[in-house]
This record gives structure tokens, sequence and C-alpha cells, in this order.
């Protein structure tokens, strides 16, 4: 065991290995046998509750709380199991929280009447973090916004990509989240419920989700933006490539025709025939380009690039 915050009417308990786990529930509720069974088949996220017995009713489950955004295997997870005087966890690691929240944790510890307030204060610790992450994503996407104007190229796309998937993750995390407040309501009696605390809950998890939600959209307004860039720019090439193979044709065209090696073709023997060949070849491709773009075929290929411009 190495955390404990003992109050007068409930406690909390942190231990570090199983066996002490064990030890500290052979004198809780009846439920928790099947709280180590549950976390022992499951690895991930897992909620569940007992409210078989007035008086006796149990939340228990594992979260995360900390999880990387480039590697799935380095997360962090705790369990818990929950009674109205008494909080267990597990593999909870304080020390990634942020001193200022531990010290905030602790001052609402002081003044909460029961266990179960004291995992309502654990939780929006977990929330306070999250939206401390979330505010360096925002600042990641607003360059990323500015970015795309600036240079649009893979790498940008590949950004865009890894910010959809960012916000995925945030979604997934906060998910089990929204499952334990609504499972907190279901469990415990209205009367532990209402606190500002657990008000304050249901406003984070409401301001994350709409932080999500928000942040989704303008990736999603990125991600098509980046396609109607790319398309502009890709079709702009291809007319480039076009045209410059269309003008060029006469060209290939009469030097296909006067390389040829046969003694009958007269031009052969012509004492201007270089200066013939030379006209012919310029006039017919300046006659087409002229036509190309008196038609408006040229596009925008002529024009230079411009910094204040997404498409050139």
């Amino acid at each position: 065991m190495y955390f404990s915050f003992k109050h007068d009417d409930w406690e909390w308990i942190e231990v570090e290995q199983k066996v002490d786990l064990k030890a500290e529930l052979a004198h809780q509720s009846h439920m928790s046998s099947k709280w180590l069974e549950t976390l022992e088949k499951n690895k991930q996220d897992v909620i569940g509750n007992f409210t078989g017995v007035e008086g006796e009713e149990a939340l228990w489950g594992r979260l995360t709380y900390d999880q990387s955004m480039e590697s799935k295997k380095d997360t962090k997870t705790f369990s818990f199991f929950l009674t109205k005087d008494t909080l267990l966890t597990s593999q909870l690691n304080q020390n990634l929280f942020s001193v200022e929240s531990r010290e905030e944790m602790e001052q609402k510890l002081n003044v909460s009447a029961n266990a179960t307030q004291a995992f309502i204060v654990l939780i929006n610790t977990v929330l306070h973090k999250f939206l401390e992450q979330i505010d360096q994503f925002e600042y990641r996407l607003r360059e990323l916004i500015w970015g795309i104007k600036e240079n649009n190229n893979l790498d940008l796309l590949e950004r865009i990509a890894q910010s959809r998937h960012e916000l995925i993750i945030w979604n997934n995390l906060v998910i089990p989240l929204v499952e334990i407040q609504f499972t907190l309501k279901e469990t415990f009696d209205d009367k532990i419920l209402q606190t500002p605390e657990y008000s304050r809950l249901r406003t984070r998890l409401d301001r994350i989700r709409m932080l999500i939600k928000e942040y989704s959209q303008e990736v999603e307004a990125l991600t098509d933006m980046e396609n109607l860039v790319s398309n502009q720019r890709g079709n702009e090439i291809i007319k480039t490539l076009t045209v410059i193979t269309t003008i060029f044709t006469p060209a290939a065209v009469f030097g296909a025709i006067w390389g040829m090696n046969f003694k009958s073709i007269p031009e052969f023997e012509w004492a201007h025939g270089y200066a013939f060949a030379l006209t012919v070849i310029l006039t017919t491709t300046f006659s087409l380009f002229f036509y190309l773009k008196k038609k408006g075929w040229m596009g925008e290929i002529l024009k230079t690039k411009s910094n204040k411009s997404m498409f050139r």
C-alpha cells in the first residue's frame, strides 16, 4: 500500500500489488470478488456496478487516464472499487497529474462527505488533465489551419490525418467517463450526487465533448479544403502538361518526318531546307500557342506563383 486518505466517515486506499488488493477487499462488499474477476478478464476500460442490496451499492472498473497519441502501448490505466464509504484504487500514479491539480484534489477530498464524492473529485482531476492536453491540441490545430494556406504539401496532409486520429482517440477516452457519470447516477442515491463536484463533472464532460465535436468539424473542413486545393493544383498541372504537349506537337511531327532516312525526301537537297524547316516549326508552334490563348484554354499556367493564394 503506498497511498491512503482517511476521513471521519470514509477512506480512499491505493494499493500497489494485487495481493494487497485482495486483502483489502476481504472485508468489503461481497461484490468485490466479482470486481477482481472482471479486472482479470479485461485489460481495457470496463465498468460494472451492483445495486442488489440497499446500502451495499458498489461501482467498479478500470479507466484509462493517460494515453500517448503516438503509441497504443504507451497508456496508463487504474482500477477502482467504490462503495459509499470506501474507495479502492490500484495502479494510479498521481504524479502524472500536475502539482496544481493534486493540491486542488487534496483540498476537495478534505471536504468530501463520502467516498462517492471523493471518486467524483478524482474523475474531475482526470478530466482536467484531458482538458489541458486538448488545449495543446488546439494550438497545433491553429498552426495547421494557417499551414494549409502557407504550404500545401504531403506533410500537411499527414498532419491533418494525425489530427483526425488524435480526436478519435480523445473521443474514445471520454466515452468511458461519460458512462461513469451515468453509472454513478444509476448506482447511488441522488442525495449523494447533489454536490457541486458532480455538477462540475457533468459540465466538464459537456465541455470536453463540445471541444472534440467542434475540433472534429474544423479538421473535416481542413480535409475538404486540402482536397479542393490539391484537386485544383492537380488540374492545373494536368492542364499545363496538356498545353505544353499540344504546343510542341508540330515540332515533334515535323521533326519525325524530316528525321526519316529516305533518300527520296526532296527537302534533303534544298539549300535552304534547314531554314525552311525551322520556319515551319516555329510558325506552327506559335500559331497553335496564340490559338490556345485566344480560346482561353491556357488557364492560369502563365501567371507567377502568389504567396497570398492557395492555388498558385
